[in-house]
C-alpha cells in the first residue's frame, strides 16, 4: 500500500482492557474489549515488529491497567530489543522493587497517574483499588511515592500524569510535584468520550477557563523548578493528536469525541492498512503543537549489561 499519510513516531498501546481501579472519569473502560480474548504473546511481538518496520520510535504501554497483562514484561523487553524507546503509564500495580530492578535495562520511562495531593481526594475521584474504595479508602498516593523513590534510585525517567476534575480543581499539587520532581508533568482536562464515559463523567467536567486557572496556578508555583517540564492538554488539544492501539491490536482515534477503530488488528491486516483506515483522525501538526515530540531518548541505565531474552520469575 502506498503510504500517503504521516506515520506516527510515538504510539500509545492500550494493551490491557481491565483495570483494578475505579476512576470516575475514565475514558478508556473498554467494556466491549473486556469480553474478547486477550492478544497472545506472539501477536504482541508481531505488532511491535510491524511498528518498528513502519518507523515508530517510541511505544507507551497503557490501559486499562497495563501491569495486569500477563505479557507486559516480555512485550516491554521485545520493544527495547527492537530499538524502541519504551514507556509505561500505570497506577503502580505490581511495581515491586524486584520488578523495577529486572525491567530497568528495558524500560526507559515510568509514568504514574497521581491526581491529588492526598488520598482522601483520590477516594472521591475513584483513584484507588476497588476493594479499598468500597471501604472509603485509597493508598494510591503513598504506594506511588514508594514506587517513585525506588524508580529514581534505579535511574528511571519519571513522568507524572494528572487529570483535573471538579473534585480536585482546587487542590494544590505543588509540594507533591516538587517531591517527585518528574522530568515531565502532564496535566489533562477531564475529557468526555461518547459511548465510553458519557452519562457518568458529567458531574466531574470543568470549563476550559477553570482548567487554565489550575494550570497557571501550578506553573507559577513551580516556576523555580526549571527542570520539570509542565505540559497541559485541554479537551481540544487531546482530540485527534494521539496514535492509539486498543487491546485487540486495532488502531483507533478520538478525533470526533468518540472512538473510531480500524477494521482489524495490526497483526492481522498490517500496520499501514490499519493506520490508513483511521489516519484522518490524527493531526501530525497538532501532535507537534501539543509537544508530542519531546526528548524521549533513553536515559543511561545504572545497570551496565542487558541480557536478552528476558528470563525471570515474572510478576503479573
Amino acid at each position: 500500500m502506498d503510504q500517503e499519510f504521516d506515520i506516527p513516531k510515538a504510539v500509545n498501546w492500550h494493551c490491557e482492557a481491565y483495570c483494578n481501579y475505579d476512576c470516575k472519569f475514565c475514558y478508556a473502560p473498554f467494556e466491549t474489549q473486556r469480553t474478547l480474548p486477550r492478544l497472545s504473546e506472539e501477536d504482541g511481538f508481531d505488532i511491535i515488529k510491524k511498528m518498528v518496520d513502519a518507523g515508530v520510535e517510541k511505544i507507551n504501554f497503557v490501559g486499562g491497567e497495563p501491569m495486569l497483562h500477563r505479557h507486559i514484561s516480555t512485550w516491554i523487553v521485545e520493544a527495547k530489543r527492537m530499538g524502541l524507546t519504551t514507556s509505561i503509564v500505570s497506577n503502580g500495580t505490581n511495581m515491586s522493587r524486584d520488578w523495577l530492578e529486572k525491567m530497568r535495562p528495558y524500560l526507559d520511562w515510568l509514568g504514574l497517574s497521581i491526581d491529588a495531593s492526598n488520598d482522601q481526594l483520590h477516594v472521591a475521584i475513584g483513584r484507588g483499588k476497588k476493594g479499598d474504595l468500597k471501604n472509603g479508602q485509597s493508598n494510591h498516593l503513598l504506594e506511588c511515592l514508594e514506587i517513585i523513590e525506588n524508580a529514581k534510585e534505579l535511574g528511571y525517567g519519571i513522568k507524572l500524569n494528572t487529570v483535573v476534575t471538579r473534585e480536585n480543581l482546587d487542590d494544590d499539587m505543588i509540594d507533591i510535584v516538587l517531591k517527585i520532581r518528574p522530568t515531565r508533568w502532564k496535566i489533562f482536562q477531564v475529557l468526555i468520550i461518547e459511548g465510553e464515559n458519557d452519562g457518568r463523567v458529567e458531574p466531574l467536567l470543568i470549563s476550559e477557563k477553570e482548567f487554565e486557572e489550575y494550570v497557571n496556578r501550578h506553573r507559577e508555583g513551580l516556576a523555580h523548578a526549571s527542570k520539570i517540564q509542565i505540559v497541559s492538554e485541554d479537551n481540544e488539544t487531546m482530540l485527534g493528536t494521539y496514535a492509539m492501539i486498543d487491546p485487540q491490536g486495532r488502531f483507533y482515534t478520538n478525533a470526533e469525541g468518540r472512538y473510531l477503530y480500524s477494521e482489524a488488528g495490526i497483526h492481522e491486516i498490517g500496520f499501514s492498512k490499519a493506520w490508513f483506515q483511521i489516519s484522518s483522525g490524527f493531526c501530525e501538526e497538532r501532535f507537534t503543537q501539543r509537544d508530542g515530540y519531546w526528548k524521549w531518548k533513553p536515559l543511561p541505565s545504572n545497570i551496565s549489561s542487558i541480557k536478552l531474552p528476558f528470563v525471570s520469575e515474572e510478576v503479573h
